[in-house]
């Protein structure tokens, strides 16, 4: 697979080498020592995210079937009661699209 760089070279044998080791007088500088404090980040999140991430963890919460529901139709039917509006039912499942 050939990648188009733009006839950018990053093998050019010009120009100064940049070595990230080396300090002003060329000898190696020293890796971080315990005295050297390593950068902090701080993040936040804005109240909006926080309640996404509170209303996402009450949703993983609810079980995936209604059971209770379910019980409900069911015993309607069962028991007669139950008459859906066939008119209705097509339209929603069109609108599914």
């Amino acid at each position: 697979m050939n990648i188009d760089t733009g006839n950018i070279n990053t093998n050019r044998s010009d120009g100064p080498k940049r070595n990230d080791n080396a300090n002003s007088s060329g000898a190696a500088k020293p890796e971080n020592t315990a005295t050297e404090a390593a950068p902090s980040a701080n993040v936040s999140l804005s109240s909006s995210a926080q309640n996404i991430t509170k209303i996402e963890a009450e949703l993983k919460s609810l079980p995936e079937i209604n059971q209770t529901r379910v019980d409900e139709v069911r015993g309607r039917i069962e028991r007669g009661e139950y008459q859906p509006d066939s008119a209705n039912l097509a339209q929603k499942m069109l609108d599914l699209e």
